[in-house]
Parts: C-alpha cells; structure tokens; sequence
C-alpha cells in the first residue's frame, strides 16, 4: 500500500485506497491509539455498497511516522488530511472520523465547505475539551513514557469507564489490544497534547460550513455522550445517534448497529451529491 511524503515535516502517511476511482469517496479517520486495522468490518461493507474508501493512519500511529517534531497540533493533522485529498485529487466526499478523527473531520470540513458533503463524528465532537475531560492523560502519558504503549492497553482496559463494555468480551478486548499496541509513544503522547489546540470556534465555523454531520455515541460513554448533546445544542441541525450498551469504541463492540446508521445517512449525502 502507498505512503504520501508530506514536506516539509518529512512526513510518510500510509493510506489504504480502496474501489473504483469514480465511486463516491469516503474517508476513514481512526482514533487515537488506532490505525486502518480498527475499519476492516466498515471496509469490507462499504464496498459492497459501491464506495471508494480511503482509509489512513495519522502521524505517530502505526505506519505513518511522527516526521521532524515530536510534537503537534490539531491543524497539522487536518492540513495532513488536506495533502492527502488534494493528492488522491478528491473533489468532494464525506469524511467518517472516530474521536480525534472526527475533531481533524470537523476542522477540515470546517475549513473546505466545498470539498465535504457529509461528516460522520463516531465518538467525537468539534466542541472544544475542557480541561477536566483531559486530566486523566497526564496519567495515561505517563504510563506510556514509563511502562510502555502496552501497559497503556492494560491500563485503560482495566481502568477506564469508558472501556467497560470493551473489556467484557475478550474477543474485542483481545482484537483492541493488537491494533492499540501498534501505536508509538511518540505519537500517543503528541497526539493526546494536540488536543489542547481544538480551536474554539470549530463548532460554529463547522456549522456555517452548511456540510451535513451525523453523529454516533456508544452510551456508556459519559464524556461524548455530554459533548455530543452540547454538540446538538450549538447545531441543532445535526443528527445524534445513541448505541446503547457501548463505550468509546463503539466502531469495535456494536460494528452491525453503527453500520446500520451509518448507511441511513450516507443515502442521503449521496442523493445531495448527484443532485
């Protein structure tokens, strides 16, 4: 699979490109601690449904390296994302964002209202953390620094609320695991900062950028569940879906129930797009 080489940060972003060139795209943006492996069951869906789907992996994360810095902001990774469309020459798509990917969704769309029809937060919001909701990864940084990317794993398996229907079974638990390890420290670390740099406006540029946004929670996930509902409140507009009986990794334990939202608003994207 190919890598794009982003000058002047020498970064290499591994993307996956996969169905027809003239299918309507869509783009695949993993959370932190993912990777393309976290969408094989979205993947393989989708393209039995006549997308074309790109998927990749943002700087630190697996195969995409951290380039020059070791650190970074979030308007890196949605200039990132921009590099990557304007190389694939896509014109007009709809981006799927899981947590982080959705915020670098949000941004983008925010920023080329004419590129993006559709964004999809999966565990996400555009609104601005506070600072509570990013305490507890001065801990989780620290366990990474110290004892590694997987007692990170352990550690928020074990630890963790928003991981407790993950951790049930161990198929998804097991499955978590392989794809979090693939992480570097680097890029946890960078990645878990630049989230500090969400600009505050992003919810209301978002919203004035006229692109349609559907947004889909696990229930058990108390701190997007907030977001999400204040999310609804600044744009009322959006759609909010609530899968009951999953956490933040929602795209893992319910994939069948996300899908099924997921398709629900695609149809309409796609009859706004050839209209």
């Amino acid at each position: 699979m190919p890598y794009l080489q982003i000058a002047p940060h020498s970064i290499n972003l591994y993307y996956e490109d996969h169905g027809h060139l003239d299918s309507y795209p869509l783009i695949l943006i993993h959370p932190i601690g993912g990777n393309v492996l976290i969408w094989e069951y979205e993947i393989s869906l989708l393209l039995k449904n006549g997308f074309r789907i790109i998927a990749y992996e943002i700087r630190g994360h697996h195969r995409t390296n951290m380039g020059k810095s070791n650190a970074y902001a979030m308007q890196d990774l949605a200039d990132d994302l921009g590099a990557l469309l304007t190389h694939l020459d896509i014109r007009r798509c709809t981006i799927i964002g899981h947590s982080i990917g959705g915020i670098i969704g949000s941004i983008y769309a925010a920023q080329n209202p004419e590129k993006v029809d559709g964004l999809v937060l999966i565990n996400s919001s555009p609104k601005k953390f506070q600072d509570f909701d990013l305490e507890k990864h001065f801990k989780t940084r620290a366990i990474a620094i110290t004892r590694g990317i997987e007692a990170l794993a352990e550690h928020k398996l074990k630890s963790f609320d928003e991981f407790k229907d993950l951790a049930k079974e161990k198929r998804y638990s097991d499955f978590f695991k392989n794809v979090f390890t693939k992480t570097s420290v680097g890029g946890f670390v960078a990645a878990t900062v630049a989230l500090y740099s969400i600009p505050e406006d992003a919810a209301r540029k978002l919203r004035m950028s006229g692109c349609r946004v559907l947004a889909i929670v696990g229930s058990d996930d108390s701190a997007f569940i907030r977001l999400s509902k204040e999310t609804k409140e600044m744009m009322p507009e959006m759609e909010l879906k609530v899968i009951e009986g999953s956490d933040h990794w929602v795209i893992i334990e319910k994939p069948k129930e996300m899908y099924d939202i997921l398709m629900g608003f695609l149809g309409k994207i796609i009859g706004v797009s050839k209209s």
